[in-house]
C-alpha cells in the first residue's frame, strides 16, 4: 500500500469513528461522552455543540473534567443559582455552637448574610451556576447601584385641631429614597464570591468567575464614616434622654467612654461588669473578632451603672441595660430633640476612639481596648478632629520655632 493509499484508508477511518463523539438529537447536535460512573455502570454525558468538528474536542474536555472533579461536575451541570444558595445556607449558615466558649462551628449573625443573599437570588435564582459570567456579575452590580433604596418611615406634622384648637401630632407613612451605598453592594458581591467558591470545593462548578475579574469590589469606593460626636453636641443629646428615652442616656456614655461596639453593650451581662476594679470584661462569644478583651470604666459610666445595678433584680445572669430589641425609634428621637445630624450610634465608636488618641493614649493601647486586630482597620475609626488638628499645628509650630532659634545661635556665635 502506497502513502496516498495509506493515508486515505486512515482519513475513511476517521470519519467512520467520529460520529461516537457526536450524536443528533431531534436536529440539535451534541457532544456525547461514555463513561463509568462510581458504581460501575455506563452512563452517557451530552453537551449541545454547533459544529460537529468541534465533538471530539468538546469530548476530550468533559474527559478531562470528569477526571479532574468527578462524576459530580456533570450532576451540577443544570444546578441553578437558587439551588446552590439553599445548599449553602443549610451547610454553611448556621447557628453558631461553642464549646467552652470558643466557637467550634457556624455563625453567630446569619440575618446580615440572608438579607445580601435575597437580591442575589432574585437576579440570578433562576439561572445556571455554570453559565454565570463575569458579564453578569458585572450586570448585577450597576443595576443594584442604580436601584435606589426606598424606606418607608412616620413623617410627624404638627397641625391645629379645628375643633379643639390645640396643637396635635398627625403621623402619616411615606415613602423616603436615597441612593445605594457602594458598600452595601460589595457586601452582596463578596457573599456571591463566596458561594460560588463553596460550588468549586464540592466540584459542582469548575471555575469561579471572579478569578478573571479584578476591581469589580472596589473598597477604595467606599464612602467611610467619620461623623465625630463634639462635646457641646454630646450635651444636648444627653439631655434629650430623659422620660422615656432615658434607657438611651447610660448606653450612650458606655459608647462613648467604651468605644464598645453595640453587639457588645447589647450583650453585656452583669457577671462581666467589676465596678471594685472599674473594669467590663467582654467575653469572645460577643467580640467580632473572638477574642476576649477588658475595657475601663469612667467615673460617670460607674455612676450609671451602680445606678442601673440598684434598680436591677440582682442577677448576675441578667443583662445590663435590658435591650433585646433596637433602639432606632428612640435614637432618631432623642438626636432630633437635640439637633444632632447625621449621628448614628456605632459613630460613638469613632468618637471614643479620636478621644482616647486625643487625651495622650498611645495607638497600641487603644487598638487593645478597642478591639482592633489590624491598624489598617483601626486607623478608620481614629478622626481628626479640629481640636487634634490645631493640637499638631500648635505641636509643629513649637518644633519649628525651636530648631529657628538653634540656627539663630549657631549664626551668631560664627558672626
Amino acid at each position: 500500500m502506497n502513502n496516498g493509499q495509506k493515508d486515505l484508508s486512515e482519513e475513511s477511518k476517521r470519519k467512520r469513528s467520529s460520529p461516537r463523539y457526536w450524536v443528533e438529537i431531534k436536529g440539535k447536535i451534541y457532544a456525547r461522552l461514555q463513561y463509568k460512573n462510581e458504581s460501575g455502570k455506563y452512563q452517557v454525558k451530552y453537551k449541545p455543540i454547533t459544529d460537529k468538528r468541534t465533538a471530539r474536542s468538546t469530548v476530550e474536555g468533559m474527559r478531562k473534567e470528569l477526571e479532574t472533579h468527578g462524576e459530580e461536575i456533570f450532576l451540577s451541570d443544570k444546578m441553578t443559582f437558587d439551588e446552590l444558595a439553599d445548599k449553602y445556607t443549610e451547610v454553611e449558615l448556621v447557628e453558631a455552637s461553642y464549646q467552652t466558649g470558643v466557637k467550634i462551628k457556624g455563625r453567630r449573625s446569619i440575618a446580615p448574610v440572608q438579607s445580601a443573599i435575597k437580591p442575589l437570588r432574585v437576579f440570578f435564582g433562576k439561572k445556571l451556576i455554570r453559565v454565570i459570567k463575569s458579564g453578569d456579575i458585572k450586570a448585577y452590580k450597576n443595576e443594584r447601584l442604580n436601584a435606589p433604596v426606598e424606606t418607608e418611615v412616620n413623617e410627624r406634622t404638627k397641625v391645629i385641631d379645628e375643633k379643639t384648637g390645640k396643637t396635635k401630632t398627625v403621623i402619616k407613612k411615606v415613602i423616603r429614597t436615597r441612593q445605594r451605598k457602594v458598600a452595601t453592594v460589595n457586601r452582596e458581591l463578596a457573599w456571591l464570591r463566596a458561594i460560588l467558591n463553596y460550588a468549586v470545593g464540592n466540584d459542582w462548578l469548575v471555575k469561579n468567575p471572579f478569578v478573571r475579574m479584578k476591581g469589580v469590589i472596589s473598597m477604595t469606593a467606599e464612602v467611610e464614616r467619620d461623623r465625630v460626636l463634639s462635646f457641646v453636641e454630646e450635651q444636648r443629646l444627653l439631655a434629650a434622654c430623659v422620660g422615656e428615652r432615658a434607657h438611651l442616656r447610660p448606653i450612650l456614655i458606655c459608647a462613648l467612654d467604651t468605644a464598645m461596639r453595640r453587639g457588645e453593650i447589647f450583650k453585656m451581662r452583669w457577671r462581666d461588669v467589676n465596678l471594685e476594679m472599674n473594669e467590663i470584661y467582654i467575653p469572645q462569644t460577643n467580640t467580632k473578632t473572638e477574642e476576649a478583651r477588658t475595657v475601663g470604666v469612667t467615673s460617670r459610666l460607674k455612676a450609671e451603672l451602680e445606678l442601673l445595678w440598684q434598680v436591677s433584680p440582682k442577677d448576675k445572669t441578667q443583662i445590663v441595660f435590658g435591650i433585646t430589641n433596637s433602639v432606632k425609634r428612640a435614637w432618631s428621637t432623642a438626636c432630633d430633640l437635640a439637633d444632632v445630624r447625621d449621628f448614628r450610634l456605632h459613630d460613638c465608636r469613632h468618637t471614643a476612639t479620636t478621644r482616647m488618641i486625643t487625651s495622650g493614649s498611645p495607638h497600641t493601647e487603644v487598638m487593645k481596648i478597642t478591639g482592633h486586630s489590624q491598624l489598617k482597620t483601626f486607623l478608620r475609626y481614629l478622626n481628626i478632629t479640629s481640636e487634634t488638628a490645631n493640637k499638631v499645628a500648635s505641636r509643629l509650630n513649637n518644633y519649628l520655632n525651636g530648631r529657628q532659634s538653634s540656627i539663630s545661635e549657631v549664626s551668631d556665635t560664627m558672626n
